[in-house]
């Protein structure tokens, strides 16, 4: 790991000693996390899908190295949630007992987006990029909350995401770490920016990746849609 970050500083040194443009600035967003997992072996796509809305706010760092190739490298904090909807436990009697599920999830990240920026005006820029993001859900808890109708009593159960062992085998169900990688467009205005696009999870969500209950193996991905506005406070090598 410290091998991976002394040579990711020196290529991010070398990247800022040869660039022609350089521009530092904050950017916040909206974000759409989604988990892809399968339920059983014999269902071969990932159709247990659960979502959650939030925003991302973070540092970004934009360089063009020559003839509008270059690079935007960010750290972003992302927190997302879901508010479930009161659900009947049994259908048949659906007056009696309700469950409701939410979930809260927060996030550090690293996007590495190389990109293509047109000039097709003074000072403004249609932009293309794709690339990796580096991800650790530092706290990811659901909440489940069943409630007696009649009696107006409920009770509340936090789960750790983390912590899950479905199959009791004494490893945990999920990693923390994930790996996407992203494709998208933008725009920018003079320091002004907008960029928006799709991250697809290419690193499997289980650290457990066979199910010993079920025999089958365990698959999931994180994706995310997002879009974030940002704004360059400081720039070099800009006419």
């Amino acid at each position: 790991m410290k091998r991976n970050l002394l040579l990711f500083s020196m290529l991010l040194t070398v990247t800022m000693l040869s660039a022609q443009e350089q521009w530092f600035g904050v950017q916040v967003g909206f974000a759409e996390p989604i988990l892809r997992q399968n339920i059983t072996t014999l269902n071969r796509k990932l159709s247990d899908v659960t979502r959650g809305n939030g925003f991302k706010v973070g540092f970004a760092y934009d360089v063009t190295l020559i003839e509008g190739f270059g690079l935007n490298v960010a750290i972003n904090y992302s927190y997302a949630h879901r508010g479930g909807k009161w659900v009947a436990e049994n259908p048949m009697f659906p007056n009696n007992f309700q469950t409701r599920e939410t979930f809260s999830m927060h996030m550090v990240e690293l996007p590495i987006e190389w990109q293509y920026k047109f000039n097709i005006a003074n000072d403004t820029w249609l932009i293309l990029y794709t690339g990796p993001t580096l991800q650790y859900n530092f706290a990811y808890n659901t909440t489940t909350t069943r409630r007696n109708t009649i009696t107006n009593e409920e009770k509340t159960e936090k789960i750790n995401h983390y912590s899950t062992d479905i199959d009791n085998d004494g490893v945990r169900d999920y990693t923390p770490f994930n790996i996407q990688w992203g494709v998208g467009a933008g725009f920018q205005y003079k320091n002004y920016y907008i960029r928006g696009g799709y991250n697809f999870g290419i690193y499997n969500h289980f650290r457990d990746n066979f199910n010993d209950k079920g025999s089958y193996t365990n698959r999931a991905r994180f994706d995310e849609w997002n879009i974030r506005l940002g704004f360059y406070f400081l720039n070099f090598g800009v006419d």
